[in-house]
């Protein structure tokens, strides 16, 4: 499910094989993140954006970057995917956010060489730009390499990561002609020692955990927590329940249905409640719905119901017959996980009823619950 937001921006022409295969690498590579192996996800995510680029693929190859302590590798690919996505891109801020911690965390490495033009590699990967460069690096031990045409240099590195900056000279020595030329090997940086005091947003700094969020793709579920408070209108003034009564019901929200696209939905929903007061105070309803996506975060829908509401006040029945109404929905998006999202949300409703015994009903559910694709 996590794939149809990969695939859904890709061109029209798009050969089905190389979505296919980028399907396939992207999902392995997500499977892999979420069991730590963060060196594994980050070759199959570059493999899968070479066989069929999107801008997600970008965001989950940042995430492993940053998780790999590799500080210009996760600031060059978040830069790439808000470059693409834009402002308006689903992880637009977790990404600017991620690039400010980075960064402050961080020390930047002026990397000069004598003679100049030479290739450089830090930890064994080999930097983009020939010296004079810099380089964001986390902190810790860094061994940093520069290869001319006829020489060779090394040289350790010890950075404190706390937004400075740091100048070092590679010169090459005059016996070191003969010098081998071929590349270093990778080798991973030390882990930062742990710092006297975190960083101010250390918990922003590291968005969710998962891979970008599901979007919605065939078969949909839903559960929610809703507090609802609900007023009952009274009826003819010769019936017992002719004064209009407020009352609070507890209970749970639930939803089923098909995502026709990633931000349409047919759902059918129920909403089941009892009170608090040990009478028979309870809630029964359900009907067809449709959700509509807005933007990013905002779910905008309406539900058809039938049910009945019963209630027992001052020794008087109130409630409805089994009568119709609507219910509408909008719903907030909270936290988007890799198979879902964690809402909020408001469902107001009115249920109708021409019968003289029963009492029209507004009901007024506040829900928290998750959404899952």
């Amino acid at each position: 499910m996590v794939l149809a937001a990969l695939v859904s921006s890709v061109a029209s022409d798009a050969r089905a094989d190389d979505v296919e295969a980028a399907r396939k690498d992207f999902a392995e590579g997500v499977r892999l993140y979420q069991r730590g192996d963060y060196e594994g996800a980050r070759r199959l995510f570059k493999k899968a954006d070479t066989e069929h680029h999107a801008a997600p693929v970008l965001y989950n190859l940042a995430r492993t970057e940053e998780r790999l302590l590799r500080a210009q590798a996760a600031v060059d690919a978040y830069e790439a995917y808000v470059g693409e996505a834009g402002e308006g891109g689903e992880f637009t801020g977790a990404a600017v956010v991620a690039i400010t911690q980075i960064k402050a965390r961080s020390t930047r490495l002026r990397i000069e060489t004598r003679p100049t033009g030479a290739r450089i590699f830090v930890d064994g990967f080999p930097l983009s730009d020939s010296s004079p460069t810099t380089f964001l690096v986390s902190a810790g031990h860094h061994v940093v390499v520069a290869q001319g045409e006829a020489f060779r240099a090394e040289r350790d590195v010890e950075v404190t990561g706390n937004g400075d900056s740091l100048s070092v000279t590679l010169e090459a020595p005059l016996s070191d002609a003969s010098a081998p030329l071929s590349p270093p090997s990778p080798s991973s940086p030390s882990s930062p020692p742990p710092p006297s005091s975190p960083p101010v947003a250390t918990a922003v700094a590291d968005p969710p955990s998962l891979p970008p969020p599901a979007a919605p793709d065939g078969f949909v579920w839903g559960a929610a927590f809703a507090l609802a408070p609900y007023h009952l209108i009274g009826a003819a003034s010769s019936l017992p329940n002719s004064e209009s009564k407020t009352q609070v019901m507890a209970g749970a929200i639930l939803e089923a249905g098909h995502a026709v696209t990633d931000r349409f939905e047919f759902l059918a929903r129920g909403f089941v409640a009892l009170g608090p007061d040990g009478k028979p105070s309870y809630a029964i309803m359900g009907g067809p719905g449709l959700s509509l996506r807005i933007g990013t975060s905002v779910w905008l829908g309406a539900t058809f119901l039938a049910g009945q509401i019963e209630t027992v006040a001052e020794g008087k029945r109130y409630g409805t017959d089994v009568v119709f109404g609507t219910m509408l929905e909008a719903t907030f998006v909270v936290l988007p996980t890799s198979a879902g999202q964690w809402t909020v949300g408001i469902q107001p409703g009115l249920l109708l009823t021409n019968k003289p015994p029963d009492n029209t009903t507004f009901f007024f559910p506040l829900s928290f619950g998750y959404r899952a694709y």
